[in-house]
């Protein structure tokens, strides 16, 4: 029974090194017959494909990155809002007639607090 099991575990290593072989073998003739003047061209044109498709790809995203930017800016430029806001308070801080601001919201705990803080600075 000894024997036996021997007997396989050699014949399984022998198969592993007949197939590791094998493999290397077919690896190595891959790598001798795409050696040719052919698969240099073949390389070279699948070289120049790739940096074709990378430029074609790096013009699309400045593209649609430039329209997004666009975009933005005219939506900054339709918010007159903003510039009349701010020609208001130029307006305001000249002197100019504009309209006067709305009164705050009286808060009767404050009130009279405000009053007292007022009479202590005058008197002193």
């Amino acid at each position: 029974l000894e024997s036996k099991i021997s007997e396989a575990k050699t014949k399984k290593d022998l198969y592993i090194a007949r197939a590791r072989s094998a493999k290397a073998s077919q690896q190595l003739n891959e790598m001798l017959g795409g050696v040719g003047a052919g698969s240099a061209m073949n390389a070279f044109e699948r070289m120049e494909e790739k940096v074709m498709q990378l430029e074609a790809q790096s013009e699309a995203i400045a593209e649609l990155g430039t329209d997004q930017l666009e975009k933005r800016f005219e939506a900054l430029g339709e918010s007159d809002e903003i510039d009349d806001e701010l020609a208001l308070m130029k307006n305001q801080l000249a002197g100019g007639n504009s309209a006067p601001l709305p009164p705050g919201a009286a808060t009767p705990e404050i009130d009279p607090e405000l009053e007292k803080l007022r009479s202590q600075i005058r008197g002193s």
